[in-house]
């Protein structure tokens, strides 16, 4: 063999070794939980309540819920992909000034919650705890709230389910628009077992859906939450952050804009 011949047979050897870890191991590519002990004690500025929901297919998840006076109805959050309710319990001051309880859960691996993680289940898990909503707050009391990671389980539970209106903060067109992104020369597509295909499922939703989205994103592209939003355009009303990044909407007047629109 020549030394073009050699080299050839190396790249391909390493390209085919690339593609084999991330097969592998994109659980922990995607995914950044912050596990907690099971009698870890949240401390936050506001009364709240710990549930478990025990799922049919031996999952355990962990839900915090706050109260808001006066409530008008429920946010259900499906958060990001790092962290655990010990971050994200914080959101309830975007919500509970605006009377709106708040009902959030960790994924499987994350927190307090347990069980396989796969998208299947993450999106069963929602279903389930949505469920149990429905018999304390009417369809048109509760709104589904996705962020990053969140929003490819709250769009395919939003598909399932009615509620009052879905809202879905950066969201991604699909996991694989991202990875086209950031590893072009990979075939993503069938590589990915987590594919979150969120344009396949705005169609089968008939009620409000608003997406916000910062243009200066670097974690989920601004175009691919725009491209999702476009794929739909009749149904969605589309917000966008000039200055936004990823983790800091909620610091922009667009956001209050939405959340007055979306809880009126």
């Amino acid at each position: 063999m020549n030394n073009w011949t050699i080299l050839f047979i190396f790249l391909l050897v390493v390209y085919l070794g690339v593609c084999l870890i991330f097969y592998n191991f994109q659980e922990s590519f995607l995914f950044h939980p912050r596990k907690t002990a099971q009698d870890f004690v949240y401390e936050f500025n506001y009364p709240f309540e710990e549930q478990w929901y025990d799922t049919p297919n031996q999952g355990r998840i962990h839900s915090l819920t706050f109260k808001a006076e006066d409530s008008k109805g429920v946010i259900f959050y499906l958060h990001g992909n790092a962290g655990s309710l010990r971050d994200w319990g914080w959101v309830y001051a975007d919500f509970i000034p605006r009377a709106y309880d708040l009902v959030i859960i960790d994924y499987r691996g994350y927190g307090k919650s347990t069980g396989k993680l796969s998208e299947s289940n993450m999106v069963s898990d929602a279903s389930f705890v949505f469920e149990s909503l429905k018999q304390a707050y009417s369809e048109q009391e509760i709104i589904i709230y996705g962020r990053s990671i969140g929003t490819g389980v709250a769009v395919q539970l939003a598909a399932q389910q009615k509620a009052k209106a879905l809202v879905l903060e950066s969201p991604y067109y699909s996991i694989s628009d991202i990875a086209k992104v950031l590893a072009p020369i990979f075939p993503t597509n069938l590589l990915l077992r987590f594919k979150f295909e969120s344009f396949k499922f705005l169609k089968d939703i008939n009620y409000p859906i608003y997406i916000l989205h910062g243009e200066k994103d670097v974690v989920v592209p601004f175009t691919s939450g725009k491209k999702l939003a476009y794929s739909f355009p009749e149904g969605v009303k589309f917000y966008s952050v000039e200055e936004g990044q990823h983790n800091d909407l909620s610091n922009f007047s667009e956001f209050g804009e939405m959340l007055t629109e979306v809880l009126k």
